[in-house]
Protein backbone atom coordinates (compact mmCIF):
# COMPACT_ATOMS: atom_id res chain seq x y z
CA UNK A 1 0.00 0.00 0.00
CA UNK A 2 1.23 3.43 -0.99
CA UNK A 3 -0.55 6.66 1.25
CA UNK A 4 0.48 9.82 0.96
CA UNK A 5 -0.77 11.81 3.60
CA UNK A 6 -2.59 15.36 3.02
CA UNK A 7 -2.66 18.39 5.34
CA UNK A 8 -4.42 21.88 4.93
CA UNK A 9 -2.52 24.24 7.54
CA UNK A 10 -2.77 27.64 8.53
CA UNK A 11 0.30 29.23 11.32
CA UNK A 12 -0.06 26.11 13.62
CA UNK A 13 3.74 25.26 13.27
CA UNK A 14 4.01 23.76 17.04
CA UNK A 15 1.06 21.48 15.98
CA UNK A 16 2.14 20.63 12.50
CA UNK A 17 5.72 19.39 13.91
CA UNK A 18 3.77 17.93 16.33
CA UNK A 19 2.06 15.65 13.58
CA UNK A 20 4.64 15.17 11.68
CA UNK A 21 6.86 13.59 14.69
CA UNK A 22 3.75 10.71 15.19
CA UNK A 23 3.57 10.27 11.27
CA UNK A 24 7.36 9.60 11.46
CA UNK A 25 6.46 6.72 14.18
CA UNK A 26 3.76 4.88 12.04
CA UNK A 27 4.76 1.18 11.87
CA UNK A 28 3.45 2.03 7.99
CA UNK A 29 5.51 4.06 6.64
CA UNK A 30 3.97 6.97 4.19
CA UNK A 31 5.09 7.01 0.97
CA UNK A 32 4.63 10.72 1.03
CA UNK A 33 3.28 14.00 2.81
CA UNK A 34 1.62 16.40 1.09
CA UNK A 35 1.09 19.87 3.14
CA UNK A 36 -0.71 22.87 1.69
CA UNK A 37 0.23 26.02 3.50
CA UNK A 38 -3.26 28.59 3.20
CA UNK A 39 -0.71 31.08 5.31
CA UNK A 40 2.38 30.66 2.74
CA UNK A 41 4.54 31.46 5.29
CA UNK A 42 8.16 30.87 4.87
CA UNK A 43 9.38 29.66 7.81
CA UNK A 44 6.69 26.79 7.46
CA UNK A 45 8.06 26.29 4.26
CA UNK A 46 11.40 25.22 5.71
CA UNK A 47 10.53 23.48 8.02
CA UNK A 48 8.00 21.32 5.98
CA UNK A 49 10.66 20.99 3.26
CA UNK A 50 13.38 19.82 5.78
CA UNK A 51 11.25 17.56 7.19
CA UNK A 52 11.18 15.71 3.78
CA UNK A 53 7.06 16.61 2.76
CA UNK A 54 6.39 18.45 -0.24
CA UNK A 55 5.02 21.60 0.15
CA UNK A 56 2.38 23.93 -1.66
CA UNK A 57 1.63 27.50 -0.85
CA UNK A 58 -2.06 28.71 -1.44
CA UNK A 59 -1.51 32.62 -0.01
CA UNK A 60 -4.28 34.35 1.72
CA UNK A 61 -6.03 31.61 3.45
CA UNK A 62 -8.61 30.30 0.65
CA UNK A 63 -9.90 27.94 3.91
CA UNK A 64 -9.40 23.98 4.89
CA UNK A 65 -11.34 22.80 1.68
CA UNK A 66 -9.35 24.22 -0.96
CA UNK A 67 -5.99 23.95 0.76
CA UNK A 68 -6.64 20.17 0.94
CA UNK A 69 -7.91 20.03 -2.67
CA UNK A 70 -4.83 21.72 -3.75
CA UNK A 71 -2.58 18.89 -1.57
CA UNK A 72 -5.18 15.85 -3.00
CA UNK A 73 -4.01 17.38 -7.11
CA UNK A 74 -0.38 17.68 -6.15
CA UNK A 75 -0.70 14.31 -4.26
CA UNK A 76 -1.93 12.67 -7.58
CA UNK A 77 0.92 14.04 -9.69
CA UNK A 78 3.62 13.88 -7.63
CA UNK A 79 2.90 10.08 -6.83
CA UNK A 80 1.61 8.20 -9.49
CA UNK A 81 1.42 4.73 -7.53
CA UNK A 82 -0.48 6.28 -4.18
CA UNK A 83 -3.33 4.13 -3.09
CA UNK A 84 -4.57 5.59 -0.82
CA UNK A 85 -4.93 9.47 0.76
CA UNK A 86 -4.68 10.07 4.36
CA UNK A 87 -6.58 13.93 4.98
CA UNK A 88 -5.49 14.72 8.39
CA UNK A 89 -6.25 18.06 10.51
CA UNK A 90 -2.95 19.61 11.20
CA UNK A 91 -3.49 19.24 14.97
CA UNK A 92 -4.05 15.71 15.25
CA UNK A 93 -1.29 13.04 16.65
CA UNK A 94 -1.65 9.44 15.76
CA UNK A 95 -0.89 6.53 16.85
CA UNK A 96 2.11 4.03 15.53
CA UNK A 97 -0.27 1.59 15.04
CA UNK A 98 -3.20 3.83 13.32
CA UNK A 99 -2.59 3.84 9.46
CA UNK A 100 -2.02 -0.33 9.70
CA UNK A 101 -5.56 -1.01 11.44
CA UNK A 102 -7.30 1.29 8.95
CA UNK A 103 -5.66 0.02 5.86
CA UNK A 104 -6.32 -3.43 7.29
CA UNK A 105 -10.59 -2.53 7.10
CA UNK A 106 -10.26 -3.06 3.53
CA UNK A 107 -13.02 0.20 2.85
CA UNK A 108 -13.17 2.60 0.63
CA UNK A 109 -12.64 5.20 3.25
CA UNK A 110 -11.88 4.75 6.82
CA UNK A 111 -12.11 6.61 10.46
CA UNK A 112 -10.37 6.42 13.71
CA UNK A 113 -11.87 7.00 17.07
CA UNK A 114 -11.00 10.69 17.95
CA UNK A 115 -9.90 11.76 21.20
CA UNK A 116 -9.15 14.95 23.64
CA UNK A 117 -6.43 15.92 25.26
CA UNK A 118 -8.21 14.77 28.48
CA UNK A 119 -9.06 11.54 26.44
CA UNK A 120 -12.73 11.84 26.00
CA UNK A 121 -14.25 10.76 22.80
CA UNK A 122 -15.04 13.26 19.91
CA UNK A 123 -15.20 14.17 16.55
CA UNK A 124 -17.19 11.31 15.95
CA UNK A 125 -18.98 9.74 12.39
CA UNK A 126 -22.66 9.62 11.48
CA UNK A 127 -22.47 5.40 11.97
CA UNK A 128 -25.41 3.95 9.95
CA UNK A 129 -26.89 2.13 12.81
CA UNK A 130 -28.82 4.42 15.07
CA UNK A 131 -28.33 2.67 18.05
CA UNK A 132 -24.40 2.10 18.06
CA UNK A 133 -24.42 6.40 16.98
CA UNK A 134 -26.61 6.78 20.10
CA UNK A 135 -23.87 5.82 21.79
CA UNK A 136 -21.33 6.86 20.52
CA UNK A 137 -22.31 10.39 20.62
CA UNK A 138 -22.89 9.66 24.46
CA UNK A 139 -20.18 8.10 25.21
CA UNK A 140 -17.56 9.47 27.50
CA UNK A 141 -14.25 7.62 26.66
CA UNK A 142 -13.28 5.45 23.48
CA UNK A 143 -13.30 2.18 25.70
CA UNK A 144 -16.92 3.07 26.69
CA UNK A 145 -18.10 2.61 23.48
CA UNK A 146 -15.35 -0.25 22.98
CA UNK A 147 -17.16 -1.76 26.14
CA UNK A 148 -20.68 -1.02 24.93
CA UNK A 149 -20.22 -1.97 21.06
CA UNK A 150 -17.05 -3.99 20.46
CA UNK A 151 -14.37 -3.66 17.94
CA UNK A 152 -16.26 -4.50 14.86
CA UNK A 153 -15.86 -1.46 12.26
CA UNK A 154 -18.97 0.23 11.91
CA UNK A 155 -20.80 1.65 8.76
CA UNK A 156 -20.87 5.44 8.51
CA UNK A 157 -22.85 8.02 6.01
CA UNK A 158 -20.38 11.32 6.86
CA UNK A 159 -17.02 11.66 9.05
CA UNK A 160 -15.05 14.78 10.32
CA UNK A 161 -12.37 15.92 8.80
CA UNK A 162 -10.33 14.78 11.61
CA UNK A 163 -8.52 11.84 9.81
CA UNK A 164 -10.10 10.02 6.79
CA UNK A 165 -8.49 7.51 4.99
CA UNK A 166 -9.39 7.09 1.55
CA UNK A 167 -8.82 4.85 -1.31
CA UNK A 168 -7.42 6.14 -4.63
CA UNK A 169 -10.57 4.54 -6.45
CA UNK A 170 -12.43 6.39 -4.09
CA UNK A 171 -11.35 9.38 -4.29
CA UNK A 172 -11.28 9.25 -8.46
CA UNK A 173 -15.25 8.98 -7.91
CA UNK A 174 -15.93 10.85 -5.56
CA UNK A 175 -13.66 13.93 -6.49
CA UNK A 176 -11.33 16.37 -4.38
CA UNK A 177 -12.44 18.66 -1.70
CA UNK A 178 -14.32 21.44 -3.03
CA UNK A 179 -12.98 24.79 -2.16
CA UNK A 180 -16.14 26.78 -1.93
CA UNK A 181 -17.30 26.07 1.36
CA UNK A 182 -14.99 28.91 3.37
CA UNK A 183 -15.07 27.04 6.69
CA UNK A 184 -16.86 23.77 8.50
CA UNK A 185 -18.91 21.50 6.14
CA UNK A 186 -16.24 20.63 3.69
CA UNK A 187 -15.49 17.15 5.99
CA UNK A 188 -19.14 16.60 5.47
CA UNK A 189 -19.26 16.95 1.85
CA UNK A 190 -16.39 15.16 0.85
CA UNK A 191 -17.25 12.34 3.16
CA UNK A 192 -20.83 11.86 1.57
CA UNK A 193 -19.33 11.96 -1.51
CA UNK A 194 -17.00 8.69 -0.55
CA UNK A 195 -19.30 7.30 1.00
CA UNK A 196 -21.96 6.90 -1.91
CA UNK A 197 -18.90 6.20 -4.11
CA UNK A 198 -18.01 3.23 -1.72
CA UNK A 199 -18.80 1.96 1.77
CA UNK A 200 -17.16 3.49 5.22
CA UNK A 201 -16.01 2.30 7.93
CA UNK A 202 -15.41 3.66 11.11
CA UNK A 203 -13.01 1.78 13.18
CA UNK A 204 -12.72 1.57 16.77
CA UNK A 205 -9.56 0.04 17.44
CA UNK A 206 -7.61 3.00 15.65
CA UNK A 207 -6.71 5.89 17.49
CA UNK A 208 -6.15 9.42 16.71
CA UNK A 209 -5.92 12.86 19.45
CA UNK A 210 -7.11 15.93 17.91
CA UNK A 211 -5.46 18.48 20.01
CA UNK A 212 -6.70 21.80 19.15
CA UNK A 213 -4.44 24.72 20.41
CA UNK A 214 -5.73 25.90 23.84
CA UNK A 215 -7.72 22.53 24.04
CA UNK A 216 -10.16 23.45 21.48
CA UNK A 217 -11.91 26.38 24.15
CA UNK A 218 -13.83 29.37 22.36
CA UNK A 219 -12.89 32.73 23.97
CA UNK A 220 -14.75 35.00 21.55
CA UNK A 221 -18.03 33.85 20.57
CA UNK A 222 -18.85 35.47 17.52
CA UNK A 223 -16.32 34.53 15.05
CA UNK A 224 -17.53 31.11 16.83
CA UNK A 225 -21.24 32.11 16.27
CA UNK A 226 -20.54 33.26 12.50
CA UNK A 227 -17.90 29.89 11.82
CA UNK A 228 -20.99 27.59 13.59
CA UNK A 229 -23.88 29.93 11.05
CA UNK A 230 -21.91 29.11 7.92
CA UNK A 231 -21.55 25.44 9.11
CA UNK A 232 -25.49 25.40 8.86
CA UNK A 233 -25.30 26.87 5.46
CA UNK A 234 -23.24 24.53 3.96
CA UNK A 235 -25.50 21.63 5.93
CA UNK A 236 -28.70 23.34 4.25
CA UNK A 237 -26.76 23.33 0.58
CA UNK A 238 -25.56 20.00 1.29
CA UNK A 239 -29.05 18.64 1.98
CA UNK A 240 -30.81 20.30 0.26
CA UNK A 241 -29.23 20.82 -3.14
CA UNK A 242 -26.92 17.82 -3.59
CA UNK A 243 -27.93 13.58 -3.54
CA UNK A 244 -24.88 12.80 -1.47
CA UNK A 245 -26.34 15.56 1.13
CA UNK A 246 -29.73 14.07 1.61
CA UNK A 247 -29.02 12.37 4.27
CA UNK A 248 -27.62 15.03 6.71
CA UNK A 249 -31.51 16.22 6.64
CA UNK A 250 -32.39 14.60 9.84
CA UNK A 251 -29.30 16.93 11.38
CA UNK A 252 -30.30 19.99 10.41
CA UNK A 253 -33.25 20.46 13.38
CA UNK A 254 -30.79 19.54 16.03
CA UNK A 255 -27.92 21.78 14.70
CA UNK A 256 -29.97 24.20 14.83
CA UNK A 257 -31.22 23.92 18.22
CA UNK A 258 -27.71 23.98 19.10
CA UNK A 259 -26.84 27.30 17.69
CA UNK A 260 -29.81 29.14 18.96
CA UNK A 261 -29.25 27.50 22.67
CA UNK A 262 -25.65 28.32 22.56
CA UNK A 263 -26.08 31.85 21.15
CA UNK A 264 -29.44 33.06 21.85
CA UNK A 265 -32.11 33.79 20.28
CA UNK A 266 -30.61 36.58 18.72
CA UNK A 267 -29.02 33.96 16.58
CA UNK A 268 -32.25 32.98 15.01
CA UNK A 269 -31.38 35.45 12.12
CA UNK A 270 -28.40 33.63 11.41
CA UNK A 271 -30.21 30.04 10.88
CA UNK A 272 -32.82 32.10 8.84
CA UNK A 273 -30.38 33.21 6.88
CA UNK A 274 -28.34 30.18 6.65
CA UNK A 275 -31.35 27.66 5.61
CA UNK A 276 -32.08 31.00 3.01
CA UNK A 277 -28.98 31.16 1.51
CA UNK A 278 -27.79 27.48 1.24
CA UNK A 279 -30.91 25.47 0.58
CA UNK A 280 -32.91 28.49 -1.48
CA UNK A 281 -30.21 30.18 -3.03
CA UNK A 282 -28.06 27.30 -3.30
CA UNK A 283 -25.04 29.09 -1.94
CA UNK A 284 -22.24 26.89 0.48
CA UNK A 285 -20.97 29.61 2.77
CA UNK A 286 -17.48 30.75 0.23
CA UNK A 287 -19.24 30.67 -2.56
CA UNK A 288 -19.48 34.29 -4.49
CA UNK A 289 -23.20 35.32 -3.02
CA UNK A 290 -23.13 33.46 0.23
CA UNK A 291 -20.00 34.79 2.23
CA UNK A 292 -22.48 37.06 4.36
CA UNK A 293 -21.06 35.34 7.52
CA UNK A 294 -17.62 35.35 6.36
CA UNK A 295 -17.87 39.07 5.58
CA UNK A 296 -19.05 40.21 9.00
CA UNK A 297 -15.71 38.77 10.37
CA UNK A 298 -14.03 40.98 7.73
CA UNK A 299 -12.15 37.82 6.17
Amino acid sequence: MNVVAVIATFRRPAELQRLLDSLGKSTVALHGIVITDNADDAPTRTFVEKAGARYVAAPGNPGCGAGLALAEAAALAAFPELTHVWVLDDDVVVEPETLGTLLAAGAGSACPQAADARGGLNWFPGLLDRAKFDILRRAATPDDYLRICGTSPQPFSWATGVALLVARSTLEKAGLHRGDFWVRGEDLDFSLRCTQAAPGVYVPTARVAHLPPGGGLVVDDFPERMKHAAMLQNAAFLSARTSHGQRLIRHIPGNSFRHLRRFGLAAFADVLRATWLGAVRGLPAGAPGGTYFRERLGK
